[in-house]
């Protein structure tokens, strides 16, 4: 009869330790020498009293922190090299958030709610090395950004509601190797003169949704021929131009080879593709380029669309 009693006090005991188990775990990591602190499930940043003062890389995730607080790192602010903030529920960080943090090499905000990114956030953070703020809903990066981080090589606002960044601010990045910048609704001229400024910078950026490359050729092509300049779309007429020429040659020297019906199938798909105008004439310079913007739009909403529905043999 004894045993009964001492199991549920025994089931108590358990219950109460793993109730008021932490969501945080402090980690030694021998082979670097490096001081970890791990949350996870957080609705403030009040744990962060439990880590070590020497502690090198915070990493907090699936949680729920509206807003960051001003000074709250400022107590690692001489060991702190890394601080991963992903999927945190984010949607606003104080100026003063990351006060003091002059070692940070690798600040990651990615999967959150933040809408605008200010200068004040990287004030005497010359060390960082790796930004990223994709997967946000940033509609406006401040551009004293680019001039505080002389030193940063990794570059991520990719998945986010961003029209516009004045790309020669790029300039100031001068040790920048890799950037992400797909999945934000540019327009055209824009999205092309970014990445040639990139290109030219020898920084890699890598477009998920199409390769783009031809069309930066031939958008430099037109420009030093004296077509005019971005954003004129007698830029993009040439640039369509020069790629139905190439597509007439290629056809004409294919055509023998091509199925029966096609010619028509095709000429067909490009009136049903026509803009719908009262200028009847518009010429086919004029649709393609309409197809070909409409498509830049279109296709990546599709795309997103259907990951949640991956096709399956």
């Amino acid at each position: 009869m004894m045993k009964r009693p001492l199991l549920i006090c025994l089931l108590c005991t358990l219950f109460k330790i793993i109730s008021s188990a932490s969501p945080c775990t402090k980690i030694t990591y021998r082979r670097t020498n490096n001081v970890g602190f791990r949350c996870t499930g957080l609705t403030t940043l009040q744990k962060l009293e439990q880590a070590r003062t020497n502690t090198t890389i915070i990493t907090i995730f699936d949680s729920n922190i509206p807003n960051v607080p001003g000074h709250i790192f400022v107590r690692f602010a001489a060991t702190l090299v890394t601080l991963d903030l992903h999927e945190s529920g984010i949607q606003t960080c104080d100026a003063q958030a990351f006060t003091g943090l002059t070692k940070l090499q690798r600040l990651v905000l990615w999967g959150n709610k933040l809408t605008f990114v200010p200068g004040d956030w990287f004030v005497n953070m010359r060390s960082l090395k790796t930004l990223d703020l994709s997967f946000n809903f940033i509609q406006g990066i401040d551009y004293t950004v680019f001039q505080m981080l002389p030193n940063l090589e990794n570059f991520y606002f990719d998945y986010n509601q961003l029209h516009y960044i004045d790309y020669n601010m790029f300039a100031y990045l001068g040790k920048l190797k890799k950037v992400k910048f797909s999945r934000n609704p540019w327009n055209w001229a824009y999205r092309a003169r970014l990445t040639w400024t990139l290109e030219n910078q020898k920084v890699e950026a890598p477009d998920v949704w199409e390769d783009w490359n031809w069309m930066n050729v031939v958008i430099k092509d037109c420009i030093e021929s004296g077509q005019g300049e971005l954003p004129s779309d007698r830029v993009l007429d040439c640039a369509v131009g020069k790629l139905l020429t190439f597509a007439y040659e290629t056809f004409s020297t294919q055509e023998r080879y091509s199925p029966p019906g096609c010619n028509e199938q095709a000429k067909r798909l490009v009136r049903c593709m026509r803009p719908v105008a009262t200028n009847v004439t518009a010429t086919d310079y004029e649709t393609v380029r309409k197809i070909l913007e409409d498509y830049s739009t279109v296709l990546p909403s599709m795309q997103r669309a259907l990951i949640p529905f991956p096709l399956r043999r």
